[in-house]
This record gives structure tokens, sequence and C-alpha cells, in this order.
């Protein structure tokens, strides 16, 4: 622990000072660092060991500074840059203060539906953004769905193929080390590259899980008959969990454009 804390401090330089760690997300440890004397936080995720040692930093640094450049939108949080600090290879973004929609689920289980409905309208909006941008996020899942004041936000952002363009074993590699399985789409479980359609069907687990408590399994019940919800949420889950890419959305904006979701008429 002092080791890597020093060797994060060294990376960071002299503006930040590493302050603690906080819940790991998968195989990623997370700190936290305040810009001296007492700015901002920042968050500091590094990747986990072995893809560390595999990804070339400087490509790393580079897609993300690009990422960056292209992720602006009050939904999204962007990445800020990224580094070697020892044998990890980070990345960091601003720190949420609040809490991860992963959290929120294991503490209460499904979400109101109206509340359900308010994180999907936030997601499918920064999804929008991304995919306009030609970003796919890749490995949207609970834990970086963030619970703020000012809404659901969504963070990592096309880190999946970042990783991946930094990576000799590329996107297959990056998503096997990062992505958690359950929201990831079919056609990529054999190691395909990121992609709106497979962020659509990250969006169907997302909303399942919300409004029931726990992601869809095979040969499940239909949601409508294990909750009652709206013919536009119904249908947004159905579409979304195709499993062929083509019975899915493009992307995010022509789901947002031809959905009517409760409380909003078309979100």
């Amino acid at each position: 622990m002092t080791g890597l804390r020093a060797a994060l401090a060294d990376a960071l330089g002299p503006i930040y000072r590493v302050e603690r760690e906080v819940r790991p997300v998968g195989d990623c440890r997370l700190f936290v660092a305040r810009e001296v004397p007492t700015g901002p936080e920042l968050l500091v995720k590094l990747l986990p060991a072995g893809l560390s040692l595999a990804v070339e930093s400087g490509v790393f640094e580079r897609e993300l500074l690009l990422l960056r450049d292209r992720l602006r939108h009050p939904r999204l949080v962007a990445p800020r840059g990224a580094g070697r600090a020892g044998a990890f290879v980070y990345h960091t973004r601003a720190f949420v203060s609040g809490t991860t929609l992963r959290a929120w689920l294991m503490r209460h289980g499904e979400l109101p539906l109206r509340r359900a409905v308010e994180i999907l309208r936030g997601v499918l909006g920064a999804l929008a953004h991304a995919h306009a941008a030609s970003a796919a996020h890749g490995d949207l899942k609970p834990e970086n769905v963030l619970l703020a004041d000012e809404g659901a936000l969504v963070a990592d952002a096309g880190i999946v193929d970042a990783v991946g363009r930094a990576l000799k074993g590329g996107p297959a590699a990056a998503g096997a080390a990062l992505c958690a399985t359950p929201y990831v789409a079919p056609e990529r479980r054999d190691g395909g590259a990121p992609g709106p359609r497979d962020d659509m069907f990250a969006v169907g687990v997302l909303a399942h899980e919300m409004l029931t408590g726990q992601p869809p399994a095979l040969e499940a019940e239909p949601l409508e008959e294990v909750r009652s919800v709206p013919p536009g949420v119904a249908e947004l889950v159905h579409r979304c969990l195709a499993p062929e890419p083509a019975g899915r959305w493009a992307d995010a904006g022509a789901a947002l454009a031809s959905v009517n979701l409760p409380g909003g008429g078309a979100a």
C-alpha cells in the first residue's frame, strides 16, 4: 500500500495529494487525490496488474486525451488523463460525490419506477452524445452509473476501446479484463469490438435490473410479467435485449427519438 501510494504520488506530481483508497471496481483499485491545497478531488483508477503490464501507457494516454475532447456532455464524466505509477497504468476523472447504481441496488434492490426512468433518461442522454461522437461506452454497468445530486451520470465511456488500442491483444483482451459478462452483448463475448448496439444491450440489462433487482436470466419471464411497467419501458427493455444486434436500436439517439418513457413524452 505504502509503495503504491508513493508511486501514485510521484506520478501525479506536486499538484495532487493522494488522500484515500475507495471501494474497488472489479480488479481495478481506486484512489482519491485532491488538488493541493484544497482544490477539487480526482478519482484515480488503476488497471489490473496483468493488464497494466501489457498496455503501452503512452498510447493509452494519447487515446484518452482524444476521447476527453469528444465527450463533453453534462451527463458524461469525461476522462482527464492517464499515466503509469510503478507497475500500474491508471486513468483519472473528476471524483463525483454520491453513490453508484451498484451500491444502491445492493442496499435497496429494485428502484421505484419514476426513479428508474429518470436514471434511464440520463444514461440514454449521455450515450446519445457519445454515440454521436463515434464513441461507444463499451463497459456500461451499475458501477459506472453515478447517482449524484445533479442526477445520473455515466463514467468510463470509451475506456475499454482506449485500452484495446494500447494493447497487443486489442479490444478482446481489454473487454475480458475489464467488462462484467452480464452486461456484454452476445456478439462481444467472443471478442468483438465495442459499439453502440452492444451499449444498447447493456442499457436493457441495466433497466431490467433497476426494475426487478436482478439482471435478466435466460428463459426468464418477460419484464411486464414480473413488474407492472408502462408500454414504453417494456418496449425499451425488450428491444435492447434482442440477441441479434440488428434487433436493437442503432444507437441511443435512435432509442430516445422513438420510445415514449413516462414523465416526459418522447424522451
